[in-house]
């Protein structure tokens, strides 16, 4: 397995590659190599586009490259305000989408989770139209999850507590495994392997400031969990202690101050109004931002 991922790695990074090449680069044998290449081929992890670089002594090799209608992940969200899903192929591409409105605070789990489970079949749909193979599901939710489980053990801003959101998703992909973090963390993952960065950052904050305020720790290149799986709630950080009281519990929270409804009604704007001149994701800081812009001071 270590091969393998060696292999598919040196692939992904570097492709499209010779099995030469390959075996340059992973410092394994040509005949390893081949062995390797043919059982992810089978796997359809890898394709063989022909023969590379014509025109040079000796046989051409058959240049390799990810397979672009091979496996795909599928990625959701439980937003307070959306629900979103899409489809990504090995390469990290993203190769269908959809994201809708949706008022989610307060809302009872039942009904939110069988609408995203109607949006991860019609993801799924899409993505095998594309000669795509889902392999799994991860789920993203604004709130706290129990460690190695799907249990969402508070998400304040949606008003869940002690939910399990694991069995009602794993019918919408049925025998596939399901992921559920928070959204912090699979955003601080994705920073870490698709950021761009060169070199990548082994050691870094994640902050994500929405309706809630989220973050995660990565060090040495790996997620700093803590030992039941909620380190890095920067948004229930108390910064006031004589605050108001928030949504978790605690009083004078981070989020009482720095989070979206808190700095919308800081700047004299309604929550409830933004959201209904500019619905959806976003829509809400779009209103401040254009006041903003026209020289509204406060």
């Amino acid at each position: 397995r270590r091969n393998l991922s060696h292999v598919l790695l040196a692939v992904a990074a570097h492709g499209p590659l010779s099995r030469a090449s390959v075996a340059a680069r992973v410092g394994l044998t040509r005949a390893a190599v081949s062995t390797l290449v043919d059982e992810l081929i089978r796997d359809g992890l890898l394709v063989e586009l022909g023969p590379s670089r014509p025109g040079t002594v000796g046989r051409p090799g058959s240049a390799l490259q990810l397979n672009e209608r091979g496996p795909a992940g599928i990625g959701a969200e439980i937003g307070v305000d959306h629900l979103a899903v899409c489809a990504v192929d090995l390469a990290g591409r993203v190769r269908a989408r959809t994201e809708i409105a949706s008022a989610n605070r307060d809302r009872a789990p039942a009904p939110v989770l069988t609408q995203l489970s109607s949006l991860v079949r019609q993801v799924a749909a899409e993505a095998e139209l594309g000669g795509l193979r889902p392999v799994g599901l991860a789920v993203a939710v604004p709130g706290l999850v129990a460690r190695d489980s799907s249990l969402v053990v508070r998400a304040p801003n949606l008003g869940w507590e002690g939910v399990d959101i694991g069995p009602e998703l794993r019918t919408a992909l049925p025998g596939l495994p399901v992921t559920v973090d928070n959204e912090a963390n699979l955003s601080a993952l994705a920073e870490l392997w698709r950021g761009g960065h060169d070199p990548a950052p082994r050691d870094f904050i994640h902050v994500s400031a929405e309706i809630g305020i989220g973050a995660a720790v990565v060090l040495e290149g790996q997620l700093l969990r803590g030992t039941h799986g909620f380190a890095g709630e920067l948004g229930h950080v108390p910064v006031r202690p004589e605050g108001p009281e928030c949504a978790c519990g605690g009083r004078g929270c981070l989020e009482q101050y720095a989070g979206e409804e808190a700095v919308l009604r800081a700047s004299g704007l309604s929550p409830e109004q933004a959201a209904a001149q500019h619905p959806g994701p976003g829509g809400r800081i779009t209103v401040l931002a254009v006041r903003a812009a026209s020289g509204d001071q406060r």
